[in-house]
């Protein structure tokens, strides 16, 4: 799924890598680091970061380090408001769908919120009931994806989710607390993935895995199935899921 055509520049291509990477240092990071990092000469780094800083993409802090400048906040800003879906994200959730045969759906977190992409309906002859149209995701703290997303957010973008949503117990599986949802999210993290065993609908269950780009949460995948089902399979429809996504 990770295929692409026509013609690369490199000196563009690197310039990306370095942005991406440095996206996921929030001290940011000195000239050498760089050069380290994305396996370049010294002044080879200096010019490229030049340009960066030039066009507003990178910029020094007070420490002299680099960092994300203020032209990164406009292109952030205008994909989190973005109600489109790229071509590779969907080539992903149709893969998912064609592999299990069951339904799928991807959120991520947008401008304030987290928020379903988009989501296919599976070709079994038993389905689950529909799912939430693209727009605002409620009750994550039951959901395999909201587990996910949860999980893979900073600390203060989890509180602010859950201190803003009711924490609902919406069947018997839900989980009952936030000490407890905490404790479910440490294992995600570690494992991996999430599970959703009856805790948003009864008689559907859920597994769901985050699509990273250089360690950092793109979107989060989900594959819903009636529980009969999903009691059978829920190992095969987890491997399926990693593999699809490690693919991306």
């Amino acid at each position: 799924m990770n295929e692409s055509s026509g013609t690369r520049i490199q000196s563009v291509a690197r310039a990306a890598r370095l942005l991406v990477w440095l996206a996921g240092r929030p001290d940011g990071a000195a000239v050498r680091e760089i050069a380290a990092s994305q396996e370049l000469s010294l002044p080879t780094a200096y010019h490229m970061i030049n340009t960066l800083v030039d066009e507003g993409l990178l910029a020094k802090d007070a420490a002299r380090r680099y960092i994300l400048g203020d032209a990164v906040a406009v292109l952030a800003q205008a994909y989190l408001r973005t109600t489109t879906v790229s071509e590779r994200l969907a080539g992903l959730l149709k893969e998912l769908a064609t592999r299990t045969r069951e339904t799928v759906y991807m959120a991520d977190w947008g401008a304030d919120d987290i928020r379903v992409l988009g989501s296919l309906e599976g070709s079994q002859m038993v389905r689950v009931g529909e799912i939430d149209a693209p727009g605002p995701y409620e009750n994550a703290h039951a959901r395999a994806n909201g587990k996910v997303l949860l999980a893979y957010a900073s600390p203060e973008i989890r509180d602010r989710y859950l201190e803003n949503h009711q924490f609902r117990q919406l069947t018997p599986h839900t989980v009952p607390s936030r000490a407890e949802l905490d404790k479910e999210l440490t294992a995600v993290r570690r494992r991996g993935f999430a599970y959703d065993n009856e805790e948003f609908l009864p008689g559907v269950s859920c597994v769901a895995a985050p699509l990273l780009r250089n360690g950092a949460l793109v979107a989060s995948f989900a594959i819903l199935v009636p529980t009969d089902r999903f009691k059978k399979s829920r190992t095969a429809l987890k491997d399926a899921l990693l593999e699809v996504l490690a693919e991306g």
